[in-house]
């Protein structure tokens, strides 16, 4: 194994917001018992106080084990999509937001056999004594959930729609001018399977410009039935609550702008603490998410919300290397990291 050298540990953010992300992480990761990410985001919260950035790193070096993980890591960013909507529906705002469906059921991965491929989110429906699949996006779209007392509110976009089931947690904002949260709620188990490739195959994309910027456009230039057709390509579809606050990733705990990750937990235990060096990003961030199209080396970064974070998230996609921090004594992700 080739020697590598610890990073700089330089920091490209706000201070204030790493503390934040840190103090957010604490206690969920006490309450899952999950005592090496508590001891290794408690000294990082410590040492991240000091006044001189030689002394952080010489703490870091000293007091915590740095792992760095084998693979170059994808990185991919995401954020909070704002959209219109109206508590009734009407000839414009004729999209529907759904609440998750009483009859979805998730199953809990640990009963399920070591190995399983896609048990991450593997859900669906009671039908008789067996588990079968949930409603793809083609039916749910084609109206098999309308009339069930679901709808939380309705949009005039059905792209950007599709782009809030993509994000994951969203803002709605009502006619009088006010804003209310849509987080996560579930989706309907199926596989996640991303557009730009058979909208490109389609000819509506070059190759090269496929970026979630790209991807709308070339949506919206398309008629309604077109977009439909596409959209369903994907067949896992998202579902919403209304909450009060910022989003809330798989951790449990309020996401972080700048410094929340959504990682494939099977490389990286959500709770963990991480140092993200890219050619844009050289920054400690925190794992407190998850997602269906994060899977293997990739993290994708939580921007926020507003047209700025969209933009970004839209250009964010490069390679480059992630750290983890961990206690020097205690187990460690070997899986992910080569020792420092």
């Amino acid at each position: 194994m080739a020697a590598w050298r610890a990073p700089s540990f330089e920091d490209d953010w706000d201070a204030e917001s790493a503390r934040v992300a840190l103090e957010r992480t604490l206690p969920a990761v006490l309450r899952s018992g999950n005592a090496t990410a508590a001891l290794a985001a408690e000294r990082l919260r410590e040492i991240l106080a000091l006044p001189d950035a030689r002394a952080r790193r010489a703490a870091i070096l000293r007091d915590l084990r740095v792992l760095r993980v084998r693979q170059p890591v994808l990185l991919t960013a995401y954020y909070e999509p704002e959209l219109f909507a109206r508590e009734t529906r009407d000839a414009v705002y004729r999209y529907p937001i759904y609440a998750r469906p009483p009859d979805l059921v998730d199953v809990d991965p640990r009963v399920l056999p070591a190995g399983c491929h896609g048990c991450r989110a593997l859900s669906g429906r009671i039908e008789g004594k067996r588990l079968v699949p949930y409603l793809s996006r083609a039916e749910i779209d084609a109206g098999a959930l309308a009339g069930k007392g679901l709808e939380l509110a309705y949009t005039d976009d059905l792209v950007s729609l599709f782009t809030l089931h993509i994000q994951g947690s969203g803002l709605i904002r009502l006619p009088d001018g006010s804003l209310r949260g849509v987080r996560f709620a579930g989706t309907n188990g199926r596989p996640f399977r991303g557009i730009a490739r058979a909208l490109v195959a389609r000819g509506y994309l070059q190759p090269n410009h496929t970026s979630m910027a790209d991807i709308r456009r070339a949506l919206e230039a398309l008629p309604e039935w077109k977009q439909l057709q596409i959209l369903a390509i994907d067949e896992r579809y998202t579902f919403f609550r209304i909450a009060d606050g910022g989003p809330v990733g798989s951790l449990g705990v309020e996401l972080t702008a700048g410094r929340s990750i959504a990682t494939d937990p099977r490389w990286v235990p959500l709770g963990t603490v991480g140092y993200l060096v890219t050619p844009t990003y050289r920054r400690f961030v925190v794992s407190q998410d998850t997602g269906a199209a994060i899977v293997g080396p990739h993290a994708d970064l939580f921007l926020g919300s507003g047209r700025q974070a969209e933009l970004l998230a839209g250009r964010t996609r490069e390679r480059g290397t992630l750290y983890l921090i961990v206690p020097r004594e205690g187990p460690v992700a070997r899986r992910a990291g080569a020792p420092g």
